[in-house]
């Protein structure tokens, strides 16, 4: 409830793209009321227009009028950007939920910032797809202060089957960079397998076949690699240059000197993919021949 419990808290989007519209989307069914600010005027953000969301003319004006600040941008540097325009007009007793997958140690600084005017900064990225957001069905992980819990827990269950709370404000975002160093770091090691059976003479779908049978079958293999044995190289639809991102913010909090290494080399392989003009192409292009 809004701070005043007469009506649905009213909230305030920035970064409708595949995923915040969606997200968006779930909290305008719920009855909040939502205004919304994209940057390069997205399609997802005329289609809340078009389903009755107010457009904002730039973020503070979006922010002076929501109780509920809600991010889902690009990177850490967008949040940046966005907090640069929010917090000379954030309130007391405001929530800023982020659900960028972002570095947590550019959360938690921001959160103390916000914390100086009464507001309150938690991350809460998520898990799925643009059908999961659309259909409210994503996972949410949770950083924030204890006494927060109840209330973020109430808000992202609009669009969330479930949510867990990992600790404090930062923990969100750090459980999300270890769970997409699992799936972007498996990514990297499928590649390298179906290349080096390629090279080796080793039917790639009598491979896959084993592998979906036995411990290396996992949502990444069936995803990325199932689809590009039929020719379609666009099964995982996530980009290198945000698998690159996750990784990046993933290494930084690893130490290479107490056997690390593994994270770096992960990276690597992604970074090398988006120094070649890579980027915009989806992980699972990494497996085209």
């Amino acid at each position: 409830m809004a701070a005043d419990g007469a009506a649905l808290d009213r909230i305030g989007v920035v970064g409708a793209g595949m995923m915040g519209a969606g997200m968006a989307e779930c909290l305008m069914r719920a009855g909040h009321p939502v205004t919304v600010w994209s940057r390069r005027g997205s399609e997802g953000a005329r289609r809340l227009v078009a389903g009755g969301a107010v457009e904002a003319g730039d973020v503070a004006e979006l922010v002076a009028g929501c109780d509920v600040l809600l991010t889902c941008v690009s990177d850490a540097q967008a949040v940046d950007a966005v907090a640069e325009r929010a917090l000379p007009v954030l309130r007391p007793r405001m929530l800023w939920i982020d659900a960028t997958t972002s570095d947590p140690a550019v959360t938690r600084r921001l959160a103390e910032r916000v914390s100086r005017v009464g507001a309150v900064l938690v991350d809460a990225p998520v898990t799925g797809g643009p059908p999961e957001a659309e259909a409210g069905t994503l996972f949410s992980l949770v950083g924030c202060p204890e006494p927060e819990w109840a209330r973020v827990r109430e808000l992202v269950a609009r669009y969330s089957k479930d949510a867990v709370r990992f600790g404090e404000t930062g923990t969100g975002h750090t459980a999300k960079l270890l769970n997409n160093l699992v799936t972007q770091g498996t990514m990297a090691l499928l590649v390298e397998a179906y290349g080096l059976a390629r090279r080796h003479d080793v039917d790639r779908a009598a491979l896959y076949e084993a592998m979906t049978g036995g411990a290396a079958r996992s949502g990444t293999l069936l995803k990325a690699v199932g689809p590009a044995l039929k020719g379609d190289f666009d099964g995982a639809r996530f980009s290198i240059s945000n698998a690159e991102k996750d990784l990046r913010y993933a290494a930084a909090l690893t130490n290479a000197e107490e056997g690390d290494w593994l994270v770096h080399a992960a990276h690597a392989r992604l970074r090398r993919a988006v120094e070649e003009g890579r980027g915009g192409h989806f992980v699972s292009r990494l497996l085209e021949p």
